[in-house]
């Protein structure tokens, strides 16, 4: 009797060509989208003003929470702004890495690569005529126990840029009541 032949397994995986078609499929598909990731010099400004807007209302919120005052502090030379408790209630900021601990907020942050303080080619925005990159006395911004900016009256804004992009401006306006806005400038609309 003779033993029935047996059909070929059927083959299991893919070919070497058939993976190299699916990577250049795949490589193509990305050099397409890639470049829809980039982030834009407006989108990277417009990011670190929403990133100083929610870092200012933290300090204020903590203000309000320990009735304790709250600074925060520009400096332009470094490229940072910094967060400040006044943790023991004397009234005096050391700015001290104490005090930034104390906030239980951002502590000290450093501007995003490439965004600095300036105000590029936009010029104020409206109501407030007062000019420089920060607009606020000593370049710092004061809460008291309440969430309301010290001197009483005050506010201030503090304008940030995209290197290299003059029209890539974001400002970051603190009322005197503490209330946060940020503004976006457009060169065809102004600001928004």
């Amino acid at each position: 009797m003779r033993a029935a032949r047996r059909s070929p397994m059927p083959r299991l995986g893919f070919s070497l060509i058939e993976l190299l078609v699916v990577l250049v499929i795949v490589s193509i598909a990305m050099g397409m989208m890639l470049p829809r990731f980039r982030i834009t010099a407006y989108t990277a400004v417009q990011l670190m003003g929403m990133q100083m807007a929610q870092d200012i209302d933290v300090a204020r919120t903590r203000a309000l929470t320990t009735r304790l005052p709250v600074r925060v502090r520009f400096h332009t030379s470094t490229g940072t702004y910094g967060g400040y408790l006044d943790h023991d209630g004397d009234g005096v900021f050391a700015e001290s890495a104490v005090e930034w601990q104390a906030l239980r907020g951002f502590g000290e942050r450093r501007l995003d690569q490439g965004v600095r303080f300036g105000r590029g080619n936009a010029p104020p925005i409206p109501d407030n005529s007062a000019g420089g990159d920060i607009t606020f006395a000593e370049a710092r911004v004061d809460f008291d126990a309440r969430g309301l900016v010290r001197p009483m009256g005050t506010g201030g804004v503090v304008y940030l840029v995209k290197a290299g992009k003059p029209d890539a401006v974001v400002a970051v306006a603190v009322t005197p009541s503490g209330n946060t806005r940020l503004w976006t400038w457009r060169t065809e609309e102004g600001w928004r």
